[in-house]
């Protein structure tokens, strides 16, 4: 139960203090007329793989990584792009993800799943199926973009698939869950959370979980679901952030893939498809694109960097104060609460910080270094 609450309460501190899950989000190139409807988005062997959503070919397309410029075309002989939404993988396969449902009448969603090596020597492969339909949908009438049984993105989380739905009635998403062995499946709901908004695509590397959306403006939005989440399948027990990116990108930017860049720890990309409307009598036209930023909480609480800065807080658990003690030079310190709502700043210029009129509870501590490294604390208020 404590550790549980500590993992609670660690993660509320990542969500929503002064610092970011994101930074450095910037553009990186317009992405081809080929893939102008680009849906998924995944990084393999150092080059991008996106394929459109419906009305495209069972394709997947190879882009540099560097120009964006597209190197191949590799089709899925035995596949049909229904309406492909998401693609990811795991150490030997990848998985695309025919799953898109916006009447809410499918009864064929599908999963291909294609080998690693077939794919980075082929350019015609074959895959096997991953078919399923969810536990709790009953009804297959058609109710364009207004029920809860879309789906646009899809991880690999130890040897299952977690779907997470773009629920148009109630703009929350559920997680389901079905294995990632070919076959016929009942998906397993999992896991839910009131996002307030559209998910359209996932990944998750290094125990995080970023997903792209967009609400019903076309803001768009970054969910971050932490590494410090209750253990389990239930992957939002502990809460979510959300990040609004509309600021760097644009409102009426229909984000629709995102992918951790493997084998850089921090670096993430996010694709938006091209997008149109007229208003006033004018166009205005927003072109397929590529962004990146930076995970931030990579190494936010790293036990290793925790361990080499060396600090103290006596005493703890405490009544009225606490005093710091470190072998580094400390510049500022920050409390937060377990709502995340930051309840003490301060220069250190001080020894003591003075805490007796705060509520019982538990605290935690952001200290920020002269070389810009920081640690965190945990602080008992009895």
């Amino acid at each position: 139960m404590i550790q549980n609450c500590i993992k609670y309460i660690l993660f509320f501190l990542v969500a929503f203090s002064t610092f970011s899950q994101v930074s450095n989000l910037k553009t990186k190139y317009d992405l081809p007329q080929t893939v102008k409807e680009t849906s998924g988005l995944l990084v393999v062997d150092g080059k991008i793989i996106t394929h459109n959503d419906s009305g495209d070919a069972a394709n997947l397309y190879e882009l540099d990584s560097v120009t964006g410029n597209l190197l191949r075309t590799i089709n899925i002989t035995n596949a049909t792009n229904v309406d492909w939404e998401d693609i990811a993988l795991d150490d030997t396969h990848i998985y695309v993800a025919d799953i898109g449902n916006n009447n809410g009448n499918r009864t064929d969603l599908t999963i291909y799943k294609i080998l690693k090596t077939d794919f980075a020597n082929n350019t015609s492969i074959t895959a096997e199926e991953i078919t399923f339909a969810y536990e709790d949908q009953t009804d297959f009438t058609i109710r364009t973009n207004n029920h809860n049984f879309d789906a646009e993105a899809i991880v690999i989380f130890n040897d299952d698939i977690l779907i997470f739905t773009k629920n148009w009635e109630n703009e929350e998403t559920n997680v389901y869950k079905i294995p990632k062995v070919s076959g016929d499946y009942t998906a397993t709901k999992v896991s839910n959370a009131d996002v307030e908004c559209l998910i359209t695509g996932a990944t998750y590397f290094n125990d995080r979980f970023f997903l792209s959306a967009y609400d019903a403006s076309l803001n768009p939005f970054i969910i971050y679901i932490s590494f410090n989440r209750a253990p389990g399948d239930d992957i939002f027990a502990s809460g979510f952030t959300k990040i609004d990116i509309t600021s760097t990108i644009g409102g009426g930017s229909q984000i629709e893939g995102i992918t951790a860049v493997r084998g850089n720890s921090d670096r993430y990309f996010l694709s938006r498809e091209e997008f149109s409307f007229t208003s006033g009598g004018s166009t205005f036209t927003f072109p397929t694109r590529l962004y990146e930023f930076t995970d931030d909480t990579h190494n936010l609480l790293s036990t290793k960097s925790f361990d080499k800065l060396n600090v103290s807080i006596f005493p703890n658990p405490t009544t009225d104060s606490f005093s710091i003690n470190s072998t580094t030079n400390i510049v500022k310190i920050q409390l937060f609460n377990t709502l995340g709502k930051l309840v003490l700043a301060d220069k250190y210029n001080q020894q003591k910080f003075d805490i007796s009129k705060f509520p019982s509870g538990i605290y935690l501590l952001k200290v920020t270094f002269d070389n810009q490294q920081t640690t965190v604390k945990k602080i008992i208020k009895r």
